[in-house]
């Protein structure tokens, strides 16, 4: 079932973060949606209603900005909404999230480090929040996965609608370039060329999953020791 989110406005802001280091506003705009309107009979559900959670983590957590200009904002409480793929907050009680995230360098939240880049989809280039999980000649990136269910799936017994988390995408991308999705070994060969026939054979030989983030990660270690 098809689902459209609604937004009833959209505000730009600016905001002061006071600091040791250098910071200037950053613009802002609300991005909370209130309902969900399904498309086959008009229905409106307050997100409250819905099961699951579509947040990386609930909370907000401590978080440092740097921007494309030199900017840095520190100590800015976000989390991630992964369906919405928005950095959120809070201000004046409502929740509002970063409306320029293409001006923003990365994010450090929780330990966890994010940067807004484009990617290809099967149909054409987006842009969106990955997270970063080994920088060398390639980036490796992480792109969660929310998705919404509808009673319709049958998935669950009940007749709720859920946010339910599915498997994450890993991407890679080099120097300044688009990020890549590698969903098998064959895209992840085809990513990385020219490549060596040794790191062809290390693939293959390894048995590389490109959904194991550990395998991944270890082999991204392997191919800066090796490929210099």
């Amino acid at each position: 079932m098809r689902v459209l989110l609604l937004f009833f406005s959209i505000i730009l802001w600016a905001f002061q973060v006071d600091g040791q280091i250098k910071s200037e506003n950053i613009g802002l705009e609300i991005s909370k949606k209130n309902h969900l309107e399904f498309t086959k009979g008009l229905k409106y559900i307050d997100e409250k209603q819905i099961a699951g959670s579509p947040y990386l983590n609930k909370q907000f957590q401590p978080s440092y900005i740097s921007k494309i200009n030199g900017a840095e904002i520190r100590d800015m409480a976000l989390r991630y909404n992964i369906y919405n793929d928005q950095m959120e907050f809070k201000k004046d009680g409502k929740i509002l999230s970063i409306a320029l995230p293409n001006e923003v360098v990365r994010i450090n939240m929780g330990g966890k480090v994010f940067i807004y880049k484009p990617y290809m989809t099967a149909r054409n280039v987006s842009a969106g929040y990955f997270q970063v999980l080994y920088e060398g000649d390639y980036q490796l990136l992480k792109r969660e996965q929310v998705k919404l269910r509808s009673p319709s799936e049958k998935t669950y017994q009940d007749d709720s609608l859920r946010f339910e988390r599915v498997s994450p995408q890993f991407y890679l991308r080099y120097g300044d370039g688009m990020a890549h999705f590698i969903y098998s070994q064959k895209t992840l060969i085809k990513v990385l060329q020219p490549i060596s026939q040794n790191v062809i054979n290390y693939i293959k030989s390894n048995k590389i999953n490109t959904k194991d983030e550990t395998q991944l990660i270890e082999f991204m270690e392997y191919m800066d020791q090796n490929t210099k």
